[in-house]
Formats: structure tokens, C-alpha cells, sequence
């Protein structure tokens, strides 16, 4: 066995059963009906893992065409790009509300199923905040970063909830599904109307301490973001409060529940590292940058989710996210020893190595679950080894 499945858990595989809890009225009434007609267009010879990685590829076009374009993430770009990347998030929906459906279609279901889903909605959050933070033109800015830690804050929580819960829950209002077809329409709208119209359209402008400031409908996304945390974070909290109700005792309660919520203090502590190195230098807000916190969450939901499917403890300790840490001693360390790099070639350095680092750590966890699920499930990971036609 490995470092991530380690000994005899490897066989809590069997005791599987996906539980989902959707309440999406959009979802039941239009979606679900378009994804069951929709899974027809694949084969049946077609692996659903296959169907969940090629859905991921709308979203690399989508994000090497914007870069192309837009490099900075603040230039206005042709008005098909932002078309194409409607229709590539609207691709990646499908194919992801169709993988279920097909793995059921094709008795393909398993752990390694949610696994590969939930890896790969993990690795497109952070993606498509490059190509949504393009569209609004914000830039490597703090803005960004924040943008960026408010879907990432919510895909944790979600994933921290369903392995205390066992239930994945998807609200009325969800990000998977009304999140993800409100940004459709936000490409939209910018490709038809343009982003000078659509998101630097001043909303009210107020004077602090002498300096005025403008509102304006991009800052508006923000505001957005901010409500739907807030939402996320008293739904999660409040599902596995209410879990634990019923599964513990009264004598066990207060103490069950309270050891759940130390499962959010390691991602706190790793947000409150990350704002204290672009603090000290902005700069190191960036491509490799960005890259290397959406890989290290991406990592971190992983193991929470391997832990959950293998029934081991909560994964407090995750090494990437040990990395800000390390930049940031070692940015200090560099700066006070070294005269012959510029502190702009250090922190390039610097911001390059984590997100190797990050990028490592994460594609040897993959490496490795895919391998210890595939040998135990008897399955393969792209393909179906065992036919079993439903």
C-alpha cells in the first residue's frame, strides 16, 4: 500500500454507496432531462471517467485562448472569445452532469468515479478563475486572489461536509449549477455587449478619508462571491451539526461536532499564509502563482475525499500547504544574503518553485490513488475493463 492509503483501509472500498441530496429546482426540471437525452451522444463502449476528463478539455481551450489573448487578464479580447468560453463551460457542465448518468448507464459506477469527478472540479475551479477573472478584467491583483479563495473556500467546505455527513448536498442555489450557468450567461452577455458595458459600468462612487473610489458592476461579482460564502458557510456548519444529532449520543455531541470544526482550521491557517506573503510582496501574484493555490486545494480536497471513500481520519496536515510558509522565509532569507539577483528574479524564482512543488505533491497523489483504486476496484481508469451494459 501507499502513504495515501495506507495498510487494510484500501478495502473500506467496498462499503461505497454514493449519496447525493440535490435541490435544485433547475437541475430537476431542465437539466437532468437534457443530461439523460444528452449521455445518448456516447458510446457505450466510452468509460465515464473519459467523459469527466474530456469535459475538463473545453476548459484548457478555453483557458490557453484567453491567455493567448490576454496574457495580463486586464485586455478586452475578441467577442467570440468570450462566446467560446460560454459554450466550452456549458460543454464542461454537460459532460460533468453526464458522467453519473453514464457510469449508471453502463454499471461503471464506483469510488474511483467520484474520486475523478470531484479531482477534476477541484483542478477547473482554479482554470476557469483565469479566464473569469480575464473577463472582468481585474488582473494578477488582490481582487483576484480573492475571487479565487471564494470558489476554492466553497468547494472545500462542500467536500468537508460531505466526509463528515457522507451526503454531498447541492442547496437550491448551487455553484455546480446555477454558479456555473450564471457565469455562462456572463460570457454571454460580454460577447454580445462587450466588457466595457457589462463590468466597468460605475454603480455609485462614495469618498474615504479624502479619496474617492468607484463601484462598479465588476466590483458587484464580488459582493456576490462574499453573500454566496456566507450562505455556504452557515449551510455547511448547519448540515453537520444537524448530522451529528442524530448519529451521536448527547454525551459524545458537543465533542464530535467541535472535532469536526478543527477539520477548517488547517485550510484558515493556509488562506491566512497566503494573504501574509502577497502582503509583504504583491508581486507574487501570478500565473505560477494562482496555479500553485488552486494545486494545493485541488490536493488537499483530494485526500479529504480519498479519506472519506477509505474511512480514515480527516487529513489535518497537508504538506503544500506548507509552501507560502516557505516563500515567504525563504523570500526574507534571499533578500538579505543575496546582491546579485533582483528581488523581482527572486520572487519570479520563488513563486515558480511552489507552484512546481504544488504541482508534484498533487500529480504523486493522483499517481498513486488511481494506481491503489484501479488494482483493488479490478477497473480501469479511462477505459471499462468489465462491461456490465444496464
Amino acid at each position: 500500500m501507499g502513504f495515501f492509503v495506507p495498510g487494510h483501509t484500501i478495502q473500506n472500498l467496498k462499503y461505497y454507496k454514493y449519496q447525493s441530496e440535490d435541490r435544485s429546482i433547475v437541475t430537476k426540471l431542465f437539466l437532468k432531462p437534457f443530461w439523460n437525452t444528452f449521455v445518448h451522444v456516447f458510446p457505450k463502449w466510452m468509460a465515464p471517467n473519459l467523459i469527466t476528463l474530456c469535459g475538463l478539455g473545453f476548459i484548457l481551450v478555453n483557458m490557453i485562448v484567453t491567455l493567448y489573448y490576454d496574457p495580463t487578464l486586464d485586455q478586452s479580447k475578441p467577442r467570440w472569445v468570450y462566446l467560446g468560453n460560454a459554450i466550452g463551460l456549458f460543454l464542461y457542465q454537460t459532460f460533468d452532469g453526464c458522467d453519473g448518468v453514464h457510469a449508471r448507464r453502463t454499471g461503471q459506477s464506483s469510488p474511483l468515479g467520484e474520486l475523478f469527478d470531484h479531482s477534476i472540479d477541484a483542478i477547473n475551479t482554479t482554470l476557469s478563475a483565469y479566464i473569469f477573472c480575464s473577463t472582468l478584467e481585474i488582473g494578477y491583483s488582490y481582487k483576484m486572489i480573492y475571487s479565487q479563495f471564494a470558489v476554492l473556500t466553497n468547494f472545500y467546505l462542500s467536500t468537508w461536509e460531505e466526509y463528515h455527513t457522507h451526503v454531498l448536498f447541492l442547496s437550491e442555489i448551487s455553484g455546480p449549477v446555477e454558479g456555473l450557468l450564471a457565469i455562462i450567461m456572463a460570457y454571454l452577455l460580454t460577447g454580445i455587449f462587450g466588457p466595457d458595458l457589462i463590468w466597468h459600468t460605475t454603480l455609485t462612487s462614495f469618498e474615504i478619508k479624502g479619496k474617492f473610489y468607484q463601484f462598479d458592476t465588476s466590483d458587484s461579482v464580488l459582493v456576490i462571491f462574499t453573500l454566496g460564502l456566507i450562505m455556504n458557510c452557515y449551510s455547511a456548519r448547519r448540515n453537520v451539526v444537524d448530522h451529528y444529532k442524530r448519529e451521536a449520543n448527547d454525551l459524545k455531541l458537543d465533542y464530535v461536532i467541535n472535532d469536526a470544526m478543527k477539520g477548517l482550521f488547517p485550510y484558515v491557517i493556509y488562506v491566512m499564509t497566503v494573504i501574509a506573503l502577497i502582503y509583504v510582496e504583491s508581486a507574487f501574484i501570478g500565473f505560477p502563482f494562482i496555479l500553485s493555490i488552486g494545486s494545493t486545494v485541488a490536493f488537499v480536497v483530494g485526500r479529504i475525499i480519498v479519506n472519506h471513500l477509505t474511512k480514515q481520519d480527516y487529513p489535518m496536515y497537508n504538506i503544500s500547504m506548507f509552501i507560502p510558509t516557505a516563500q515567504l522565509i525563504m523570500y526574507f532569507i534571499l533578500i538579505s544574503i543575496t546582491s546579485n539577483y533582483t528581488k523581482e528574479s527572486i520572487i519570479v524564482a520563488l513563486a515558480w518553485l511552489g507552484c512546481g512543488l504544488s504541482l508534484g505533491i498533487h500529480g504523486l497523489f493522483l499517481n498513486e490513488i488511481i494506481y491503489e483504486f484501479t488494482t483493488y476496484l479490478d477497473v480501469y481508469a479511462l477505459t471499462i475493463k468489465h462491461p456490465k451494459y444496464v
